[in-house]
């Protein structure tokens, strides 16, 4: 099975789109107004792409995400004021990522993700008794 990276990015209409970083033969990717629908379309496309050309070997997709996509899919799960305390960065200024109003800075996405690893190895390191 192979390892596939995909890269899960807001367009500039809004939607999301799911693209495999990968040569074959024949191309496939997913679309939609979640990073979820992108996600499901993605699979789709896949199995689709599968059936025309049944030499397509199986695949594993790894997700990568630009902000705008992590922050959206991840928005149920945790909220801004949330994500401002693990961050340090401004809830205001973190919408403004959500909603595409602005985009963040190279600097700033590295200290969302430092804060987002850093949140997650504590969390990984919580033992219950």
């Amino acid at each position: 099975m192979k390892t596939i990276k995909v890269i899960i990015e807001r367009n500039d209409n809004g939607n999301y789109q799911a693209v495999p970083q990968m040569d074959t033969s024949i191309a496939f990717f997913g679309m939609g107004k979640t990073v979820k629908e992108a996600m499901k379309d993605l699979n789709n496309s896949y199995l689709e792409a599968k059936i025309l050309e049944p030499s397509l070997s199986d695949m594993k997709f790894v997700f990568e995400y630009d902000t705008a996509s992590f922050l959206q899919m991840f928005k149920g799960r945790m909220n801004l004021a949330d994500l401002q305390s693990i961050t340090g960065i401004n809830r205001k200024q973190l919408n403004h990522y959500v909603t595409g109003y602005r985009k963040p800075s190279p600097k700033t996405v590295q200290r969302i993700q430092n804060g987002i690893r850093k949140y997650a190895e504590e969390l990984s390191q919580i033992v219950l008794i």
